[in-house]
């Protein structure tokens, strides 16, 4: 009786042993052919898909941040941190604004918070007054090389 069950559980694992290596000889045999796989979508995903995509296309904003460096009533002192920005950071665009009575000057253009978070602990050495900001945020600013 125990030889039986010695020659079953033997026969068990070699039926494991050639599913294993059948499976990796497959796999092998899919990667070197290069299979293609086909994705069949259900027609209303695809609708839904569309749907998303035309929505998206027709709207060229978001809801983004930006980080405002300064917000001054004195000209003068944002022309300053302009030029002190722009020499620490040539590569950053800004855009300032009149709100009367203040002077706004904003930099960045980030989808989320979180993505300002680092870059604004930097910047407050520099400009202690940097604040992070909700704007309107085109998508072309977004997209960064």
């Amino acid at each position: 009786m125990t030889h039986a069950l010695a020659v079953a559980a033997k026969n068990i694992s070699n039926a494991m042993v050639s599913k294993l290596v059948l499976s990796v000889m497959m796999t092998f045999c899919v990667s070197v052919m290069g299979a293609q796989v086909i994705i069949k979508e259900e027609p209303e995903v695809i609708r839904l898909m569309q749907v998303y995509k035309s929505t998206n296309q027709q709207e060229p904003t978001i809801k983004g941040w930006r980080i405002q460096i300064i917000a001054t009533s004195n000209r003068s002192e944002m022309e300053r941190t302009i030029t002190r920005f722009e020499r620490l950071y040539p590569q950053i665009d800004y855009n300032w604004e009149h709100n009367a009575p203040y002077y706004q000057v904003r930099i960045g253009a980030y989808e989320k918070k979180e993505d300002l978070e680092a870059f604004i602990l930097k910047l407050k050495k520099e400009f202690p007054m940097s604040i992070p900001i909700k704007d309107d945020i085109n998508k072309t600013e977004l997209i960064q090389g």
